[in-house]
Formats: C-alpha cells, sequence, structure tokens
C-alpha cells in the first residue's frame, strides 16, 4: 500500500505531501521530527521540518488539469459546468497571434465554444470571457485534491 507524509514547515503549515518512505528518511537523518505515525505501520503521517525552509509558492505549471481547476471546471466563455473530459485550454490571443501559454492568456473552454472562437479573440468573436485569467495562488489544497485525506492529517490542513 502506498503511504503519503503530510510534510509542515517549522511554523507547523502544511506545505508538501512526500512519499512515506522520504518522510521516513527525513526523520532517520535529522531534517525533521515525526509528530504523527499511522497507526497501522511505522509510517510517518506528519512530519515537522526543523529548520525553516522559505519556499516560493506563487505559481504551478500552466498545464490543462490546472487550468480547468483554477477556472472550477467552468468554460470561461459560457459559464457552464463541465466534466474535465469535456474542457479544453483556449489561448485568449491565438498562438498564431503571438499568444503565449501562460496563466493569463490560457482560460478554461468547452469544445463548443472553443469552435465557435476558433482562431479569434474574444471580441472578434463577441464572446467576452467570464472572468480575467490570473495566476493562481499556491495552497495546500491543491496538492489533497486527487487524495483521499488520512484522518491523522485533518487537525494539520
Amino acid at each position: 500500500m502506498e503511504r503519503y507524509t503530510l510534510k509542515l514547515d517549522a511554523a507547523w503549515k502544511p506545505i508538501d505531501i512526500i512519499d512515506g518512505f522520504k518522510g521516513f528518511n527525513m526523520c532517520y537523518t535529522g531534517r525533521a521530527n515525526v509528530v504523527l505515525k499511522y497507526t497501522d505501520d511505522f509510517f510517518p503521517a506528519v512530519i515537522v521540518l526543523k529548520n525553516y525552509i522559505r519556499k516560493d509558492f506563487t505559481s504551478y505549471t500552466c498545464n490543462r488539469k490546472n487550468v480547468i481547476w483554477r477556472d472550477k471546471y467552468i468554460c470561461q466563455y459560457c459559464g457552464n459546468r463541465f466534466c474535465f473530459h469535456d474542457l479544453t485550454m483556449d489561448h485568449v490571443i491565438p498562438k498564431s497571434r503571438g499568444g503565449d501559454k501562460s496563466w493569463t492568456n490560457i482560460v478554461a473552454c468547452c469544445k463548443k465554444c472553443n469552435t465557435k472562437k476558433g482562431n479569434n479573440t474574444p471580441e472578434e468573436a463577441r464572446m467576452p470571457l467570464i472572468k480575467k485569467p490570473t495566476i493562481p495562488r499556491w495552497n495546500i489544497n491543491v496538492l489533497l485534491r486527487d487524495k483521499v485525506i488520512p484522518e491523522e492529517w485533518k487537525d494539520f490542513i
């Protein structure tokens, strides 16, 4: 069974979810302390770092999964909510016109709206954006979105 460890910084704020073996190794080598162990094995459920590590969590990779998460599974043109597989990434300023793959130029878009917008800007297509695309701020919930949260972590999240 695969085990994960919740890693806290020296201020006891959650900063990462790591493999249980890595969590065990960090404690064994003295870089962290065990806060809680899983009840059914020796893996640490929660660890706290001994030293303060400043890590700048300002952005994520601008990929389809993260763009759709940022836009809350809502097409940014029609405003309807869709399943993940029914959404695409759309360049607000098309690539052919110099638009880049960046957080401020990519939005979640349903297939119908993507086809309708085509190689146009939202203004040209008369399809205003629901909201302006922004760079998402880091949050531990991003790391938790695909995981079942162990009971041992709940007091620390």
